[in-house]
């Protein structure tokens, strides 16, 4: 739940450029528009010469996806791939209807507008417990002081809001890209109350 910087992906790009290497970025989690852009790499001013989607890329449905350069692809070896699942019907018409309704709706710039706010929005908790709070678009990380798994868990319980460890003092937020604000409203109180609690009482 870090951020990269634009000076070190420029400088991955930069090196393997120069050493004949291919940069690839694996955007499984942070590409069709979690970050407030359609890929993440975006943010930086870059293109990789692969890149890795999954998650998003089909709504749900499981669809993973290597995406390359046409330099990269050229020189790919033609027939020699095979593979169990590939080319699913099922799942290729859902990556379709997915990728047509991100870009119908632009679910990014909701990324762009709302990750920015809630993240304000956690910083004003007042709670000595938390250390940092960091992220791009939708993908938020809140890091506490302390474990977080207890957090993550009566928030669960007691809240009925859904969140993620990552590592083993940070709540991960990723929430859908059509929330509204009212609901990550409710998350902030949420939080707020869960804070205030003494998991060791």
């Amino acid at each position: 739940m870090r951020p990269a910087t634009p000076g070190f992906m420029q400088a991955a790009r930069e090196i393997t450029r120069g050493k004949g290497a291919l940069l690839v970025l694996d955007e499984i989690q942070t590409g069709m528009g979690r970050t407030g852009k359609r890929f993440a790499f975006e943010h930086f001013g870059i293109v990789p010469d692969i890149l890795t989607l999954a998650k998003a890329l089909a709504g749900g449905v499981p669809v993973g996806a290597a995406v390359m350069t046409s330099q990269v692809a050229d020189k790919m070896p033609k027939g020699g791939h095979g593979t169990t699942f590939g080319g699913n019907p099922l799942a290729m018409a859902a990556g379709v209807a997915a990728l047509r309704y991100l870009e119908d709706t632009k679910l990014w710039e909701r990324a762009a507008e709302l990750g920015p706010w809630f993240m304000q929005e956690l910083r004003k908790i007042d709670s000595p417990k938390i250390r940092e709070v960091r992220g791009m678009g939708l993908l938020v990380g809140l890091e506490l002081k302390e474990k977080s798994a207890p957090y993550i868990t009566k928030l669960e319980h007691d809240h009925k809001i859904l969140t993620l460890a990552a590592g083993p003092t940070v709540i991960r937020f990723l929430p859908p890209l059509v929330i509204e604000k009212c609901d990550l409203e409710k998350v902030v109180s949420a939080l707020r109350q869960v804070l205030t609690w003494n998991p060791k009482e």
